[in-house]
């Protein structure tokens, strides 16, 4: 039955390879041809049906292009006229031109790769088109090929005519056929697609050329024989189908070829047009770039007008606010705009006093949305009675607050498409996150009745973060920033100062401490904005914005943390500890993981990356506002430390915070998979030996978790090196050159290193009991280095892995927990020794007790039995014999002897203890 598979399968395969043979037999070759001919009547056919739809996506990418020139020019207009004294529109400006730069550079049509593609496939034809000629018997020429497109050899074509005598001209005239298919050929010519929808009547006026060409061929075959066999010198010469399959090829190829090289046309023509938006596009980016350092410069280096210069005349420099604030606003917008398409609408004034009268409504809108909540909440106290038990009066008002807050961010998420739209929505979302914030710490944080007092430390903080938030939305001109900025900063200053001193006993710790920071930030921006510096005041107060909003963020989160942890986890923990009936000890804290994990996630590594992140993250959200992008990367991108060029050693505040972050992570995941393993393992112990309980000592995981961290840390150390770029050539240079003097130095090091790899690998295990150069106790830790010794005082001892095994320790528990301990006692020469036997025996019986694992303290097999020793001085000594564990071993040492001593007093038997007898002589003896 196999060998006829196998014969099967054979044949299967020799029927599939018969086609390969084409490539070998004249006869052959006419299946090639016909096979190729298919396949390129198939590609012809499917490009003809699909040239709608490629002349849609070229109308489409056209479409775009033009739309992407018009913006350009929109976008270079409007980014040459604004003015210098109008910083936030020229921030507009220039963030428009980055924006639309980088989406030109994203979504950049690839037209270098289509025409490459295309240049491929022109290239592909032409030479097929010239082998099909070559072959004999050869044509002179095919019409159907431009000059242009066509392929040349002039090595190859030297090399025939130089060759001529051996090559015989055509052997079949087939004039006829070429001639209908040439007719075929002009009626479905390319130059109009409504030509090519026929494809049906191509294909049979095609059919029909092969059929009369068939009967010419048939009726010239019988008189060219003979001149055939005599004149042909060539090794083969196409048969008549062949030469009919190679006409057919000619035409579809030369069809595919004009069809690749019109529409490398169209895409060339269409990339010149783009190369130039592309252009001006960047022309306009790097304008934008090398104002983004003038801006730079402006706001941190030379700064405005001082308040101090404004003092000295201030009719004229409010003479200039007002100015100012009448180029950028208008009082009858709304008339204007009604007259007026909204959509139309090119004054800026309009648009500016539009935007203000949006930001008044949104505020309202704000103020109608928390009445809204506070009329759901008050339903809600009212149907559900638990829920009004158990809210305060006094959080019920904050409540509605943040419920108010949650609706705005919703309702007004994406209200408008414009981009200024856009950016002011995002900056009311940033204020509504900082109250949200401020709120949620409040009611996590504080009790009742010390909430309204605890959120009046934050009154002044709100009220200046509308302002600045206000001063961005409205673009507002910067004679009227500087102007109104610096005695605004100063009232707020003042109003802060003074709250934190009212409240100075009242308030909570951390909202003291914040009271007193935000007090110490908005005095910075005050001072900075009196020496000129109005932008730089406006960039700390909103870093410190979303610094606190983070922060508060961040204290929320810690308060829910530790409620949950005292309401339930503990609880959780305890349920779960009682589970794990198999463990004792210390050993069930080190499975607790599984009931801790969410907690552990959150506090081991979500806060510490809330905390890394919200410094660089805030700094970053707040140079995003003025488009400072370029600062943010200098600040954090760019290496603090570079050597050896681009690919040397380099080291970022990025890479620190990144590395820092990975630390938390990777230590989390040490955690993790050191108690999947244990629990792994404790699993396959119970299944094995079918128990119910392990010892300590029982299986030995050192060497597992060793490896783990091993591992895991040894992945973090690899991330680390990578992301520094720390030249590891030079490191294995100076390891090869200090090896000698390395290994000479570490060479305790190295050996205890070893002597711990095999220690951890079975000869010893934590638990163990052993005794060593005289001190005896359990083993409480394995390392790479030492081992720990716990001893029966309570002190531990450290032992070097090679003392350990220079020294020889014992282990007392590697294969039998049990060891021999002997108990000697004297009784009174003349005493039935039997009977003080049994009498010991039996009074050691309380003795046999189990410990916590549940095994005997005296071994079973063995018992307790009493032998005779020897003859002493006072008496004869006898030993009690017994198989005691190791761990229990000092304490049934301690408890023992007496237990003997009162059972011998009580059964009669004397102990006998030496006596000195004192003779004394006197002087008349």
């Amino acid at each position: 039955m196999t060998k006829r598979k196998i014969y099967c399968v054979l044949a299967a395969l020799f029927v599939a390879a018969l086609p390969t043979f084409s490539v070998f037999t004249g006869m052959n070759l006419d299946i090639t041809l016909a096979n190729l001919r298919r396949e390129l009547s198939h590609d012809y056919h499917q490009i003809a049906q699909t040239q709608e739809e490629l002349k849609a996506y070229y109308d489409k990418q056209h479409y775009q292009m033009v739309e992407i020139a018009k913006k350009c020019n929109d976008q270079s207009l409007m980014l040459y006229s604004q003015k210098q004294d109008y910083t936030f529109d020229i921030i507009y400006a220039l963030e428009r031109v980055t924006k639309e730069y980088g989406d030109f550079n994203r979504n950049r049509t690839p037209y270098d790769r289509i025409v490459t593609k295309l240049n491929i496939e022109i290239k592909r034809c032409a030479r097929l088109i010239e082998s099909l000629r070559r072959l004999p018997p050869e044509l002179t020429e095919v019409d159907l090929v431009p000059d242009s497109l066509a392929y040349h050899n002039d090595s190859l074509d030297a090399h025939l005519v130089n060759n001529e005598s051996l090559l015989e001209q055509k052997l079949y005239e087939q004039s006829d056929i070429f001639a209908a298919i040439e007719a075929m050929t002009d009626s479905l010519a390319l130059d109009s697609l409504a030509g090519l929808a026929d494809t049906t009547g191509a294909r049979l006026a095609h059919n029909a050329a092969l059929a009369a060409g068939q009967e010419k061929a048939a009726e010239e075959s019988a008189a060219a024989q003979d001149t055939t066999n005599v004149e042909s010198n060539s090794p083969f010469v196409l048969s008549e189908k062949g030469q009919l399959e190679r006409d057919s090829c000619l035409f579809y190829a030369s069809r595919l070829l004009k069809i690749y090289a019109q529409t490398r046309d169209i895409v060339m023509a269409d990339s010149t047009y783009y190369i130039e938006a592309w252009l001006r596009m960047k022309e306009s980016y790097d304008y934008a770039q090398e104002y983004y350092k003038i801006l730079q410069r402006n706001v941190f280096v030379e700064g405005q007008t001082p308040w101090i210069q404004i003092l000295m005349n201030p009719a004229v420099y409010w003479r200039q606010a007002k100015i100012a604030m009448k180029e950028r606003f208008v009082l009858d917008f709304l008339d204007q705009l009604s007259t007026e398409d909204e959509s139309t609408v090119k004054d800026s004034r309009i648009i500016n006093s539009a935007t203000l009268f949006y930001l008044v409504m949104y505020i309202l809108g704000f103020y109608v949305l928390w009445g809204i909540a506070a009329l759901m909440m008050m339903l809600a106290y009212r149907f559900i009675k638990p829920l009004d038990r158990k809210v305060a009066k006094e959080q019920k008002r904050y409540i509605a607050l943040l419920l108010g807050c949650v609706l705005f961010m919703i309702l007004s998420y994406e209200t408008t498409l414009d981009d200024r739209g856009v950016k002011a929505i995002s900056l009311m979302h940033t204020f509504i996150w900082l109250l949200m914030a401020i709120t949620t710490a409040q009611l996590i944080r504080l009790k009742p009745k010390k909430l309204r007092n605890g959120f009046r430390n934050y009154l002044s903080t709100i009220f200046t973060a509308i302002f600045v938030i206000s001063c961005r939305v409205l673009f507002l001109p910067n004679a009227f920033l500087n102007f109104i900025f610096p005695p605004l900063l100063l009232f707020m200053t003042v109003w802060q100062l003074t709250g934190n001193l009212r409240r100075r006993g009242e308030s909570d710790g951390p909202d003291a401490v914040i009271g007193w920071c935000s007090l110490a930030v908005t005095a910075t921006a005050m001072f900075v904005s009196w020496a000129g510096y109005i932008f730089f005041a406006l960039i700390i107060l909103l870093w410190w914005f979303f610094l606190l909003t983070a922060i508060l963020t961040i204290v929320s989160v810690w308060h829910l943390l530790l409620w949950y942890k005292r309401s339930r986890l503990d609880r959780r923990m305890a349920e779960y500890r009682a589970q794990i009936s198999y463990l004792l000890g210390e050993a069930k804290d080190n499975l607790l993981f599984f009931a801790t994990w969410l907690y552990d996630l959150i506090h081991d590594v979500v806060v510490p990356l809330m905390v890394l992140v919200s410094f660089p993250l805030c700094i970053r959200w707040t140079l995003n506002i003025f488009e400072f992008n370029d600062l943010y990367r200098q600040i954090f991108v760019e290496p603090l430390i570079r050597h050896h060029g681009a690919d040397g050693f380099r080291m970022s505040l990025y890479d620190l915070l990144l590395l820092a972050a990975l630390f938390f992570v990777f230590r989390y995941l040490n955690e993790a998979v050191h108690a999947i393993w244990q629990k792994t393992q404790y699993d396959r112990f119970l299944r094995k030996y079918n128990r119910k309980t392990i010892r300590k000592n029982e299986i030995n995981l050192s060497l597992g978790n060793s490896l783990i961290s091993v591992f895991i840390w040894f992945i973090y150390i690899y991330i680390f090196i990578i992301t520094l770029r720390v030249p590891t050539s030079s490191l294995g240079l100076i390891a090869g050159g200090l090896s000698a003097g390395i290994g000479i130095a570490l060479k305790d090091i190295i050996n205890n290193f070893v002597y711990g790899i095999q220690l951890m690998g079975g000869r010893l295990r934590v638990g163990d009991w052993i005794e060593c150069d005289g001190v005896r106790g359990a083993v409480t830790d394995i390392n790479y280095q030492s081992t720990q010794v716990e001893t029966v005082d309570g002190v531990t001892v450290s032992f070097l892995n090679s003392d350990l095994f220079a020294k020889s320790f014992t282990n007392l528990t590697k294969s039998n927990s049990y060891e021999l301990l002997k108990l000697h006692v004297s009784v009174a020469y003349g005493t039935d020794l039997q009977r003080a036997r049994e009498v010991l025996v039996e009074a050691l019986q309380v003795m046999r007790t189990k410990d916590a694992y549940g095994r005997e303290i005296v071994e079973p097999g063995k018992g307790i039995y009493v032998v005779f020793g020897e003859f002493g001085d006072s008496g004869v000594d006898i030993i009690v014999k017994q198989y005691i564990l190791a761990a229990e071993r000092i304490a049934y040492a301690d408890r023992a002897p007496e237990v003997m001593y009162n059972a011998l007093n009580a059964a009669g038997i004397s102990i006998p203890f030496p006596q000195c007898d004192l003779h004394i002589i006197s002087d008349n003896d």
